[in-house]
Order: C-alpha cells, then structure tokens, then sequence
C-alpha cells in the first residue's frame, strides 16, 4: 500500500513536471493565418500581427435628415439604428432606419445639455451617450449619459431623463487649452457590466483605453494601454458574437478615413491582440465619425457628419468586399456645381468633365421625383416649377460609380 501511495504521489508530482515544461515551452508569436507573419508554432498571440495594405469601399445608403448634420455616434438596436448630433444641438437622439436612414423617431433627453456628445452605445436595458468631447482638453464635466429603454415611449417626439457617470483623467495633469491635447475622447463602447473608451489623441494620433462602470457615479479612471493609431479615433463599437472591435477615425483635415479591427486580445485589453487597420477613404473630405455593426456582425454601418461635398450620411461596408490592394477602391466624388440654391423654378447642374451620368432627386425621406440619364454633357438644367416647396436630395452618379450628393432647396 505504502508502494501505491509513492507511485502516486511520484506520478502526480511528474504530471506537474511536464506541465509545466509545456506551459515553458509554449511559444508566442502571430497566431493569426491571414497574417503576413503567422507563425504556425506559436499558441499564444503576442499581438504582433503584421497584414498588407487593404481597402474597402462603403456603399451610400443615404444621407441623414437636414436636423442631423453632424453625425457623431451610431448604435445598433432591435434592427433600427440610434444616433445623435455633437456640440452645440439639441440634447437629442435619432432613431433611424437602416434602409434609407429616414428618422424614425426623436428622443429629448430633458435634464443635460449635449455640450459635446461625441458616441452612443447600448445593452438590453440601456443606452448610453458619450458626453465627453474635449477638443481643447480643458473640460472637467466628462460623463456617459445613462438612458432607460423602457423610458422611450413609441412617439415620433418623447422625453426622457438621464444619470450621469461623471469621471475624469488620472493621468491628466493640465487643463491648459490646447488643439493638440491627448485627452479628447469620441468612442464608446459598452461589454459585459462595463464601458470602454478610446481617447482621440490630437497630439501624438495614438488612442488610450479606459474602462468605467456602468454605475452611476463620479470616478476617477486611468489608462489600459495604448494603440498607434496613425490617425485620430472618432468611434467604435463591439461585435458580442466575434468579440470583435471596430474602431473608425480619419486623418488631420478629415481625410484618408480608417477603420482598426481588434481581435484575439487579453481579456478586455483590446490592444494586446491582433489589429488590422483597413483604408476606406482617399485625400477628400469625409467626416466618418459613428460605425456599429449589424446583427449578423458582418456588416458595418457608418456615418458621417457634413463636410465637404458629402453631406451627414449613412454608409455600410459589407466585411466580405475587403480588397487587399495597394490602390484605394473609394471612388472620388465627381465635380459638381448646383446653382442656383435656393431656387424656385429650375436647378441648373454643371459638371467639371463630360460623360454619362445618372441625375436623381428625392425628397428627405427617400421618395424619388425624378431621375434622367445624360450622356457626354457639361450643363444638366432641371425643371423644378412643379415641386412644393422644401428641401430635396440631388444625386449626380457617374458611369464608374462615383456619386455627388446636394441639398437643394426650393423655395416658392
């Protein structure tokens, strides 16, 4: 019997042994098969993943409606889309459709004032509202706005109220006003029983993570870890099914537009694992600032505030269109004038090259008035003595693909 108890013994001591020499042993490296550097002996990610260049193209679903101009944030919820505009409007959000963006309903939110709501995110029970924008790194009111989902009645105008989550900085030392402060903040996302954020580094185009509660309260919160961004990060959200991260953001000036996709990461330190950056924008203006991802988790909806030629608008890229290329796919917007605006009995359309063109107009909420084909033209006049007077939807699309989109207005 003692024989057994020292064979056992000796056994279960050997066990530990040779576990332990396979967990020292273990090598780390990429993981990831699609990378350009996987490395089939490694088990655990080390997060240095290395990927070609990729481009993606987003289709236009629509422009938004002429009261959101300024796109910041975007949720999925229950097959409809919430989103909201920043500084300086209405404490307001959006619920909007995902087949043509039209506004489904407005939701007044009566007790904070949107002083720079920057993202929106959700669960089962809650929407949350990023009240955190701080361009010049000089606000000490940050906070996530707590909404209740069974407070949202199903008018086309309700009221609600709010909690606060209020935090601040531990690493932030000044509140000097600065334009290249790194302690601006534009992304929110929301993961199991907590809120994740992402700062939107104006000095050094990297972003930090930060995680709060979802408590209400004032807290105190520093910083997880760090991502080389390349680029300013204007918004994100989590992919529950993939555990997937998608994170959107352009360069100075509102140019070159990105996404990152974090994945396979150290617990909920999105930036240890693999992170793939996919170009989805070119040297002009486009002002992408909200991205959430659908139910399936294989599409992504974005959306842009006004600027440039591309008014606030809905895009989704479909994850399965990547095209790894050296050579952008985004097509750039024709050059188009539209005068005169407003108008009361023609809108004249004069383009920068001649060649085949689609013209379309539609009303807000998508219904469309016209549409004609041109070929080899540099002046389009359209007859608008019949339309009631407002604002319409004026879409040039050219034979490759290229739209330009206008607000026109018709006055009587």
């Amino acid at each position: 019997m003692k024989f057994i108890h020292f064979m056992k013994r000796l056994l279960a001591v050997l066990y530990v042994i040779a576990t332990c020499a396979i967990k020292a042993s273990a090598q780390s490296g990429c993981t990831d098969s699609t990378a350009n550097n996987y490395d089939p002996n490694a088990v655990i990610n080390d997060g240095s993943c290395t990927y070609n260049v990729t481009h993606a193209t987003a289709k236009l679903i629509s422009p938004l409606a002429s009261n959101i101009n300024e796109s910041s944030g975007l949720t999925y919820s229950y097959d409809v889309l919430w989103t909201h505009n920043d500084s300086g409007n209405p404490p307001q959000i959006f619920k909007i459709d995902t087949t043509d963006a039209s506004t489904l309903q407005t939701v007044d939110i009566d007790n904070y004032p949107n002083t720079d709501w920057e993202d929106i995110a959700d669960d089962s029970a809650y929407i949350y509202i990023g009240n955190f924008g701080n361009n010049d790194g000089d606000r000490k009111d940050l906070a996530i706005l707590k909404i209740l989902k069974s407070d949202i009645g199903s008018g086309p105008l309700v009221h609600v109220t709010a909690q606060a989550i209020a935090f601040s900085y531990t690493d932030q030392k000044s509140f000097v006003s600065s334009k290249t402060n790194n302690f601006d903040c534009e992304s929110l996302i929301s993961v199991g029983d907590s809120l994740y954020i992402f700062t939107k580094d104006r000095g050094d185009s990297k972003s930090r993570e930060y995680c709060l509660p979802k408590t209400p309260g004032t807290y105190s919160i520093s910083p997880i870890d760090t991502l080389n961004a390349s680029g300013l990060v204007t918004g994100a959200d989590y992919n529950p099914k993939t555990k997937e991260i998608a994170l959107v953001g352009y360069l100075s000036g509102h140019t070159n537009s990105f996404l990152w996709f974090l994945s396979d990461y150290q617990g909920h330190r999105f930036f240890t694992g693999n992170k793939r950056r996919i170009e989805i924008g070119n040297n002009n203006e486009w002002q992408t600032e909200g991205i959430c991802y659908d139910h399936s988790g294989t599409r992504l909806f974005i959306s842009c505030e006004s600027a440039g030629n591309i008014p606030a608008s809905l895009f989704v890229l479909d994850k399965s269109s990547y095209v790894i290329t050296s050579v952008p796919t985004y097509k750039k917007s024709p050059v188009v004038s539209v005068f005169p605006n407003p108008t009361n009995s023609a809108i004249n359309i004069q383009l920068e090259t001649p060649g085949a063109v689609n013209v379309t107009l539609t009303s807000l909420n998508g219904q469309e008035l016209l549409c004609e084909n041109y070929t080899g033209t540099y002046f389009i006049s359209l007859n608008t003595s019949g339309l009631a007077a407002g604002v319409y939807l004026l879409k040039v699309q050219t034979q490759d693909g290229s739209m330009a989109v206008r607000k026109v207005e018709i006055a009587r």
